[in-house]
C-alpha cells in the first residue's frame, strides 16, 4: 500500500470513528433528554395530584361553608321577617322612648378608655368620672332603623319571655353599648307584661360596653 493510500484509509477510519462517536453522543443526549423529561413529567404528575387532593378538601370545605351560609341566611331570614312584626315595631318604639333603661353600670363601662387615658395621666378620680358620665348622651336610634333592634325569640311558642338584643348609640362621642333585653310575657295571649305604671317590662340581662359581655346583676328586692 502506497503511503498515499495508507494516509487516505487513516483519514477514512479517524472520520468513521468521529461520525460514531457523534452518533454515540446524540444518542446519549436523546436519552438524557427523554429521562429528564420522563422525571420533570413525574413531578409534574405527582404536583398535579397533590393540587387535585388539596382542590378536593377544598371544595369539601367549601361546600359545607356553603351549607353552614345556607342555613345561617334562612334562619336570618326568619329572624327578618318576625323583626318586622307588630308586636316587635310596638317593642321597638317603646324601647326608643326610654334611654333610662340603659343600664347606668353599661354607660359607665363606656367611659373605661378616657378613664385609662386619664389614669395614665395621673388625673384620674371619682369627680372626673362624674365629669364624664354628665356628657353621657346615650340613646336607642329610630324605630325606623331595624337593625338596632332584633328578636332573638319572638316567634317561638309558647313563650314566658321575649329576648330582643338593642343597641343604644352616643353619636356625640362614637360610642354604642349592645344589650340583651328580656321582656316577660303573660301566658295566654303572649303580650308583654306592664308595671304598675302600664309600662312595659323591660330586664336588662347583659351588655358590651366595649370590655366584652357583661353580666347585669339582679337588683335585691
Amino acid at each position: 500500500m502506497s503511503f498515499k493510500e495508507d494516509v487516505f484509509a487513516k483519514v477514512i477510519t479517524y472520520i468513521t470513528i468521529a461520525v460514531l462517536l457523534g452518533a454515540m453522543l446524540v444518542e446519549a443526549f436523546v436519552i438524557y433528554t427523554e429521562r429528564s423529561e420522563k422525571k420533570d413529567l413525574e413531578t409534574r404528575l405527582t404536583s398535579a395530584q397533590e393540587t387535585v387532593g388539596s382542590l378536593s378538601q377544598l371544595n369539601v370545605s367549601l361546600q359545607k361553608e356553603n351549607q353552614e351560609l345556607q342555613e345561617f341566611k334562612n334562619n336570618w331570614e326568619n329572624l327578618v321577617i318576625v323583626a318586622d312584626d307588630e308586636v316587635c315595631q310596638a317593642l321597638r318604639e317603646d324601647l326608643y322612648a326610654r334611654p333610662e333603661l340603659i343600664p347606668q353600670e353599661a354607660i359607665e363601662d363606656s367611659f373605661a378608655p378616657d378613664m385609662e387615658e386619664l389614669s395614665e395621666g395621673g388625673k384620674a378620680d371619682d369627680t372626673s368620672l362624674e365629669e364624664l358620665l354628665e356628657e353621657a348622651d346615650f340613646v336607642f336610634p329610630s324605630p325606623d332603623e331595624k337593625e338596632w333592634f332584633l328578636p332573638l325569640n319572638l316567634g317561638n311558642k309558647p313563650s314566658v319571655e321575649y329576648l330582643f338584643y338593642a343597641r343604644a348609640v352616643d353619636a356625640e362621642r362614637d360610642r354604642y353599648i349592645d344589650l340583651l333585653y328580656e321582656v316577660p310575657v303573660r301566658g295566654e295571649d303572649e303580650k308583654p307584661l306592664t308595671d304598675e305604671d302600664g309600662e312595659i317590662i323591660w330586664k336588662c340581662m347583659a351588655y358590651d360596653a366595649g370590655l366584652g359581655w357583661q353580666i347585669v346583676a339582679e337588683e335585691e328586692e
